[in-house]
């Protein structure tokens, strides 16, 4: 019965795929000031093949708000450029967290992966780099520890 897990475990964990790029960075003090604007680089080379693009973060149970606005700035190969601006939900209408809890003894913290982009090309082969920059209406989010993208093939 052993083996036949283990036979199980290993044809599925064969079965996904890595990551294209994923990459994390720590707020600094926990607290997201609106002049802290990670950038993440990251090589693509198969534009034939679609991507998807999330927005990790991992807040505390302190963060105040329901939701994360984001300035999302997404430059490619020769100057390319877009700038768009990202709703990212973090807790449903009653305050019920949507992310992941770290464990029971880290109950208070949560991991959200919210999708950014579905089934993106990139147009060329080359640097990419994504931009995050805090779009609500203050100046200090307290509560968020990390953030990050994440990219994966589609599987659709």
């Amino acid at each position: 019965m052993n083996r036949v897990l283990l036979a199980l475990t290993i044809a599925l964990l064969g079965c996904s795929q890595p990551a294209v790029f994923q990459a994390d960075v720590p707020v600094p003090d926990g607290s997201w000031d609106r002049t802290f604007e990670p950038d993440f680089e990251f090589e693509i080379s198969d534009t034939v093949s679609k991507h998807d693009v999330f927005i990790d973060v991992r807040h505390t149970g302190d963060y105040p708000f329901s939701d994360l606005f984001l300035f999302v700035d997404l430059e490619g190969p020769g100057g390319r450029s877009v700038r768009d601006t990202v709703e990212c939900l973090l807790a449903d209408p009653s305050g019920r967290w949507y992310g992941k809890g770290l464990g029971f003894i880290f109950s208070d913290r949560y991991q959200a992966h919210v999708l950014y982009k579905l089934n993106n090309r990139f147009p060329a082969p080359g640097r990419y780099s994504i931009t995050l920059e805090q779009a609500m209406r203050t100046d200090e989010l307290k509560g968020i520890l990390d953030v990050g993208i994440s990219v994966e093939r589609s599987s659709q």
